[in-house]
């Protein structure tokens, strides 16, 4: 089995607040291996950011470990951080916000090559235009200034900027979220695209399981600071196991005017991450919710579909939810 390229365990960050302490991840572990795109799936305020940034060691941890390339670097100092950096980069959520709009494109594409001493003046031109054309901008844009582009054009900067560097993975926050639906289907056959000639690795974080199948080999799905299930993606869409993972595929938009989809509404909002409920987390809000779930909680064990859950009661929830929508994303 292929060792991880990025491998934590047992996370736990917390932040201070007026009204207590925020636990925002609550023991959290994952790998990904090289090549490979796992996706983190869950709604919002569930800790998938939170994540993202800790495991960029742009947060504090208060306990648990993160491995790249078989070194720990959770904590490492800033300045040995940098050449990590190098072969781990990140595509933030809003490509509105993470562009300087002050630079022109050149200067943003060439400024990690800037901050990492990489070529000379002339070199960095070359590798611009080459990130340029790898995400299928002209090479005119490189004059212009992101409030010049549309939303999936900046996303497109955004990308080229995360690959200038040449990494070995890259973490994707919400990476089409912003745009519409006709630019998202680009801007994920562009990361695919990407992958096959490079064989990067990805971390994709979303909260469209339907977007996710397309390109995920595996599936993590994240309630309240938790991973609640996992598995191969094929696995999780056609037979989830965790009530919350049918939940989230029976709100899946069907593609059909006239469809008529049972679905799951859940019974209120996602409980504080301040004052948790005892127990199961997801249990206030579970159609399948007993005794023992108010009482206990579920660690993650092997499911019956090959991937693990946290769940007592596994598989439990009538199917017919899911099927409907397993239908729409699997064809």
């Amino acid at each position: 089995m292929t060792e991880p390229l990025l491998e934590a365990t047992d996370l736990r960050v917390t932040f201070g607040s007026a009204a207590g302490r925020v636990h925002a991840l609550d023991g959290v572990s994952l790998a990904v291996s090289p090549g490979e795109t796992v996706s983190l799936v869950g709604e919002s305020g569930s800790g998938k950011s939170t994540l993202a940034m800790a495991l960029m060691c742009a947060v504090r941890r208060d306990s648990g470990a993160i491995r790249f390339e078989d070194a720990e670097i959770g904590r490492l100092s800033p300045k040995a951080l940098k050449p990590i950096r190098r072969r781990l980069q990140m595509i933030f959520q809003d490509p509105y916000a993470s562009l300087d709009p002050r630079l022109t494109v050149e200067a943003i594409l060439a400024e990690p090559l800037v901050a990492h001493a990489i070529g000379d003046r002339a070199e960095r031109r070359t590798r611009v235009a080459e990130l340029l054309e790898q995400v299928g901008l002209p090479p005119d844009a490189a004059q212009r200034f992101p409030s010049q582009f549309s939303g999936g054009q900046r996303q497109r900067i955004a990308i080229a900027r995360a690959l200038a560097l040449r990494p070995r993975m890259i973490i994707a926050d919400e990476p089409v979220s912003a745009l519409d639906v006709s630019i998202q289907a680009q801007v994920v056959n562009l990361l695919r695209d990407i992958q096959a000639k490079t064989g990067i690795a990805y971390l994709v974080i979303a909260h469209d399981l339907a977007l996710v199948y397309e390109i995920s080999d595996r599936i993590l799905v994240m309630y309240l600071g938790r991973i609640v299930e996992e598995g191969r993606a094929e696995a999780v869409v056609r037979q989830p196991q965790h009530p919350y993972t049918v939940a989230l595929l029976s709100a899946t938009p069907t593609t059909d005017p006239q469809g008529r989809r049972q679905r799951i509404v859940l019974r209120g909002d996602p409980p504080s991450p301040i004052n948790r409920p005892g127990g199961c987390p997801f249990h206030p809000r579970c159609p399948i919710a007993r005794d023992r779930c108010a009482e206990d909680v579920p660690s993650l064990q092997p499911s019956p579909i090959g991937g693990r859950v946290a769940c007592f009661y596994p598989g439990e929830l009538p199917s017919p939810y899911a099927k409907e929508a397993s239908a729409t994303i699997i064809r």
